[in-house]
């Protein structure tokens, strides 16, 4: 029996390992350092062993992900910016002004790579951590100099080596593969929160339950589109892969938008009310619908043909729960039997999406590898200068969030310097390094990062601590140190004070491999992570601070003008919206900056009482706004041409009302925000006829219009005050 469960555990494990290879990355981590580790034992160059190392686990801090070329660049970058950043940092240790000067600008250009993504804060490890630890170990002249460089270059080459082993096996799109099959997790695991309480014995799930779902489901398409920029309507049809690759991530975020369009119907039956065998039917047909949705998601990683099969019985499951739903004798008095055929319709039309992309699959095929795909022009073209260029301008983008952090992480991170060169802090470098690492651009994730940092520092050390003074060999310590690497890599993204556990647990293995650990050494690190950590939490809050009272104002009106140009785009442009889309993902988009912006409002210290309820009421009435207008594209998607094609007196009105309540939030945005710059109101809508069902979502659109004006009312008034 205690079989089974293992079983289940290592299965899931694997699924996981499927979607994001964490541990992969982990064991790349672990080879990484620790084979120029056991190459200075045993050639008695431990320090030169060090360097290596040192570089080799900087740049494998930096998560592969997205395709060859695109890792085959972040190797490339990683390994030029610890060559850089080694050399100014060993140059500029023989001075404490020239370092604290130094240490300004790393601080400044380690924060400008949040605007670079997950990538960029991998790559501004290689910046920072390289640049504190040469300036802590200065050189003494050119020939040292140089030979710290070829250690450098030669740890930046060992791993860019195994991260190039890694994946030149590996078929050339199964990365963009795998970035679509994490949006099918995320659409499944919204699919089981929007079930929740149709079985009749789970509690149904709240609205902001279903719009965190909603939110990662979005998120995991950011990041997809984040690698792989070109859209479904701009990929050339010659480029074969890349036409099928975009065509199946479009009908994958529109499976999503009609599981959220289900969920919206859904909202306005009571489950007490409902028949209990309707309610099971319903029930049956939303498990059935994530199961494939879940199974979709493996087969589009692996594309086994035991995969395929699994898949085929899943939708072929979902086609009998359909069935079954229609053939169920309603209620003639039922008022939601509307309701329950928009809710077969939807599931009806996911699924033939759900078929489209497993017909693009077989077409697709698993495709060649990369070391048959990349010929050596084609891999040199990798590291074209329009590369590095666009890169720079990215990284280079001064805007106000980004600078502002910057600015805030380099003076802190400078002072932090300062007070450890000044007092003459043995191994004082981990104040800056824990000033950077925990200094976060708002003060709520600076708080929460300090306190996880700290614990996790003083709980490795004293385990490490521990250990050491066990009576155990080489072999076994360099056991710990390899389980330690991978186990900190896993624990990254889960919980980040397990993490710093065996980040700490790894550093004492170190240490003691170079002969310099003592007690004195372990309490100066916990001491000097605390008071770094304490340095982070008192620049979050007096340095130029991110404060979401000021901001949250300015996301939610920019989410407000986000859906009135969605609006405007649909029904008064001057042609059809093709690509309607962007315009979902824009204003989806600005809904989630102002929902993360609220959540942060919320956790901010306020001597006076925050005005929760508005902002939240606003947002919920901005995002069903978003979801009607959506609605109403999915719906022109099927449009049934005998409904007519002449926009009626009736719509015509309807259109004009919308237009009315929008126009009107609009004046009350731009009194709370002047900076919105005032539109000319558009004057005659499209002439494209709307079917039953788009009225209806214009008429809820309309309610949520005018709630919203009476929330914009009471806060432009409260402006005033």
């Amino acid at each position: 029996m205690q079989i089974i469960p293992t079983y289940k555990q290592w299965n899931k494990l694997a699924e996981q390992e499927a979607y994001e290879p964490v541990m992969g990355w982990g064991l790349r981590m672990a080879i990484t350092a620790i084979a120029p580790v056991i190459w200075g034992i045993y050639t008695g160059r431990t320090m030169d062993a060090s360097w290596i190392t040192l570089t080799a686990e900087s740049i494998c801090w930096v998560e592969l992900k997205g395709s060859f070329a695109q890792r085959l660049r972040i190797l490339a970058g990683g390994i030029l910016l610890t060559l850089i950043f080694s050399m100014l940092g060993s140059i500029t240790g023989t001075n404490i002004w020239l370092s604290v000067v130094a240490m300004l600008g790393v601080g400044f250009i380690s924060g400008l790579f949040k605007n670079l993504g997950d990538r960029g804060a991998g790559l501004a490890i290689c910046v920072y951590v390289i640049f504190l630890i040469t300036n802590a170990y200065p050189t003494r002249d050119i020939h040292e100099l140089q030979h710290r460089a070829g250690l450098v270059l030669a740890g930046g080459l060992w791993n860019a080596l195994l991260g190039m082993v890694a994946v030149v096996a590996m078929p050339e799109q199964q990365p963009y593969r795998r970035t679509v099959a994490v949006i099918w997790k995320q659409i499944s695991s919204l699919i089981n929160t929007v079930a929740k309480g149709w079985d009749g014995t789970s509690v149904r799930s709240s609205l902001r339950d279903i719009y965190l779902k909603e939110k990662e489901v979005r998120s995991a398409i950011d990041v997809s589109l984040h690698l792989y920029e070109t859209t479904a309507h701009q990929v050339n049809k010659k480029d074969v892969d890349e036409y099928e690759l975009a065509q199946i991530r479009k009908a994958t975020s529109l499976v999503g938008t009609h599981i959220i369009a289900m969920s919206d119907e859904m909202e306005q039956i009571s489950i007490r009310d409902t028949n209990e065998n309707l309610r099971l039917k319903l029930y049956a047909l939303l498990m059935a619908l994530q199961q494939t949705v879940d199974r979709m998601g493996v087969y589009i990683i692996t594309l086994k043909p035991e995969e395929e099969l699994l898949l085929s019985s899943r939708v072929s499951r979902v086609h009998k729960m359909i069935a079954l739903l229609k053939e169920y004798n309603y209620d003639i008095n039922d008022p939601h039997t509307e309701i329950y055929n928009r809710v077969m319709q939807l599931a009806e039309r996911s699924l033939k999406l759900i078929e489209s992309v497993i017909g693009r699959l077989e077409t697709l095929g698993k495709g060649l590898s990369v070391y048959r795909s990349y010929s050596l022009i084609k891999t040199i073209f990798i590291l074209h200068p329009k590369h590095w260029l666009r890169s720079l301008g990215i990284l280079f983008n001064f805007n106000t969030f980004t600078t502002r952090y910057a600015l805030r992480s380099a003076v802190a991170s400078a002072l932090a310097l300062f007070i450890s060169l000044w007092f003459k802090i043995d191994h004082g470098y981990w104040i800056p390094f824990t000033v950077i690492i925990v200094l976060q651009p708002y003060f709520g994730a600076t708080l929460k990062k300090a306190i996880d940092r700290v614990i996790g520092t003083v709980l490795g050390g004293l385990a490490g601590g521990l250990f050491l003074y066990l009576p155990t060999g080489v072999f076994l310590q360099e056991a710990i140190l390899f389980a330690s690497f991978v186990l900190m890599v896993y624990f990254l993204h889960k919980r980040y004070s397990v993490a710093v556990f065996f980040i700490t647990l790894s550093l004492v293995m170190l240490f003691d491999v170079e002969e310099t650990l003592n007690p004195v050494l372990l309490l100066t690190r916990a001491g000097s992570t605390i008071g770094g950590a304490g340095l982070a939490i008192i620049a979050g809050f007096a340095l130029l601070p991110h404060w979401d009272k000021k901001w949250l104002p300015r996301h939610m009106m920019t989410a407000i003008c986000a859906n009135y140009n969605y609006f405007i785009a649909t029904f008064f442009g001057t042609k059809a919206l093709i690509n309607w889309t962007r315009q979902k993902r824009n204003a989806e988009s600005k809904n989630s900056n102002a929902f993360d912006s609220f959540n942060r409002y919320m956790q901010e210290p306020s001597l006076k009482r925050k005005s929760y309820a508005i902002y939240y009421h606003l947002i919920t009435h901005n995002v069903r706004i978003t979801r009607e207008l959506n609605n109403i594209h999915l719906e022109q998607e099927h449009k049934n041409e005998a409904e007519g094609d002449i926009l009626t007196t009736n719509q015509l009105q309807r259109l004009n009302l919308c237009l009315y309540w929008f126009n009107k939030n609009m004046e009350l945005v731009r009194q709370i925000n002047p900076d919105i710059p005032a539109q000319t109101p558009p004057q005659q809508p499209l002439p494209v006829a709307l079917t039953s069902q788009q009225l209806l979502y214009t008429d809820r659109m309309i309610i949520e219009l005018k709630a919203m004006n009476s929330d914009l009312q009471k806060l432009s008034q409260r402006g005033q005050e």
